[in-house]
């Protein structure tokens, strides 16, 4: 039988006699520094373990869904709810306005100073086609939002194909055309034609030119909510949310570019969410006297054929004891040659 006395050869870990060892000061000095840089170390290495860190991957989109959520809040505050209408459309042909269907559009009407005007909302006189002629009533309660400078708040969601399309908030041009200023200039420009052809009658066979002047549409807003999809997920960032854009001369119509990621996220607990993501561009095109184009803010939107997975998990217990070891390990090796280093210098010395 072996004798368990012959195997201390093979040790690694050789003891000296109690007498042979020699305590000193810098030793001292090292070994708390180390203690205290292990115990640092230890402790950062637990609080990453305890940590949830997120792995995001990339793949191919196979979902088969038809239709994506779009949910918006939007404040005008130049423009009444009168005149304000939401149209969207997409590749497949389809085109909607103000959503009766597949959405809801919730219209509040604001004062001058962004307050909420009454308890409920702003409903619209139902109307079908294009029509000039519109209720005394209805013209005058336009014009008088306008004089008093009332704004209009959009919010609420609608169900689109998932196809490329967009969705714009706009003037249309009826409406345009009802506004007290544009009857006016409609009117002098009427009876300047008139007199025109008094002083010359070869010339009433010329065309009437009507003033189109549409920088008086202020198309200013504040998008207070901009997001895709029936939910969100734990950290999700829209871009959109809190912008505000305003335009002090004249008017212009903004258009914001997005292309939108299909996003599936994933809890601790596995519990899984669908979600969009979106990055965004913008473009602006001023609106001058003359031109023809009703200013209005327009939003593009494609849906992008790759999809992005966002999990949230924790590391192994079998990582933080392979970390602390090598934490602990690194520390004593390291203390160790600092020890001998000083212990030379101090020899040399």
């Amino acid at each position: 039988m072996i004798k368990w006395n012959k195997l201390g050869r093979f040790s690694a870990y050789a003891r000296a006699e109690s007498h042979l060892l020699q305590h000193t000061t810098y030793g001292a000095i090292v070994t708390v520094v180390g203690v205290i840089t292990a115990f640092i170390l230890f402790t950062s290495e637990l609080r990453e373990q305890l940590t949830p860190y997120v792995v995001q991957k990339m793949s191919v989109d196979i979902s088969r869904q038809q239709f994506i959520r779009i949910n918006f809040n939007l404040t005008f505050p130049s423009l009444p709810c009168q005149v304000l209408s939401l149209d969207a459309a997409d590749m497949s042909g389809v085109h909607n306005t103000d959503f009766a269907s597949n959405g809801e559009v919730h219209k509040v009407r604001i004062d001058s100073e962004g307050q909420r005007i009454g308890l409920g909302e702003y409903i619209a006189p139902r109307r079908w086609g294009f029509t000039l002629r519109r209720p005394r009533e209805e013209v005058a309660a336009l014009n008088q939002a306008m004089d008093a400078h009332e704004g209009c708040n959009l919010a609420g969601w609608l169900d689109v194909q998932r196809v490329a399309g967009n969705f714009h908030i706009s003037v249309h041009a009826e409406d345009f055309l009802m506004l007290t200023k544009t009857q006016e200039s409609i009117a002098a420009a009427l009876q300047k034609q008139l007199a025109k052809m008094e002083r010359d009658r070869s010339g009433s066979d010329q065309l009437l030119e009507l003033p189109s002047d549409t920088t008086g549409i202020n198309s200013s807003h504040v998008i207070h909510k901009l997001s895709f999809g029936a939910s969100e997920f734990p950290g999700q960032v829209n871009p959109l949310d809190g912008f505000r854009r305003f335009v002090d001369t004249d008017s212009g119509t903004f258009k914001y570019f997005l292309k939108v990621v299909p996003t599936e996220y994933a809890d601790l607990q596995g519990k899984r969410l669908q979600g969009n993501q979106y990055a965004v561009t913008e473009y602006y095109t001023p609106v001058h006297k003359g031109d023809t184009h009703m200013p209005a803010v327009w939003f593009v939107y494609d849906i992008s054929p790759i999809s992005v997975s966002i999990a949230r998990t924790r590391r192994s217990l079998a990582h933080l004891l392979v970390r602390c070891c090598a934490v602990v390990g690194g520390v004593f090796a390291v203390t160790g040659m600092i020890d001998r280093w000083v212990h030379r210098l101090v020899q040399l010395l």
